[in-house]
């Protein structure tokens, strides 16, 4: 968490760039090495909650990178719910799809226990990208005690034989 402006945003850090979400996981910003490389008026709404098949938002705002400034308008709706497969796991997840004036397609599966998407397909023209999570360990229930991974070490006696 960290506050800007007086506005508290969730940052995750994807690889160099952090990103700057609302609450409600909006995303606001993209920074790297303190300078804002992009970032949307108002936060954008990957998700609407809540989440369910048939469900549609729209979306108009200002793109901003240091180069320039874009109108956008974009459609989301929520088409399926499904299990998705990827290395961290199988998941059930909502598929959204949103898609812009400008010919961007999107497609995220946002996965409830993950709570963040766990795959998402993009396509720029003809480019197209995927990013997919690799690793997932869901954080310890406020309260609950921490697993357990003392294990003492062998002894003479609890060595296994030959």
């Amino acid at each position: 968490m960290r506050e800007v402006g007086g506005v508290s945003y969730n940052v995750l850090r994807v690889e160099t760039a952090q990103m700057y979400y609302t609450f409600d996981l909006r995303w606001a910003a993209s920074i790297v090495e303190s300078r804002v490389v992009a970032r949307a008026t108002p936060p954008q709404p990957w998700f609407n909650w809540p989440l369910e098949v048939g469900k549609r938002w729209q979306y108009q705002g200002v793109y901003e990178t240091q180069e320039r400034k874009d109108q956008i308008r974009d459609s989301y709706r929520v088409v399926a719910v499904n299990s998705v497969t990827v290395p961290a796991g199988t998941f059930r997840a909502f598929e959204i799809v949103r898609e812009t004036d400008s010919g961007v397609v999107d497609q995220y599966w946002y996965a409830p226990d993950v709570r963040w998407y766990v795959k998402w397909i993009g396509r720029r023209g003809t480019d197209e990208f995927q990013e997919v999570l690799q690793e997932y360990a869901p954080a310890p229930q406020a309260g609950a005690a921490a697993p357990s991974v003392y294990r003492p070490a062998a002894t003479e006696e609890s060595r296994p034989r030959p």
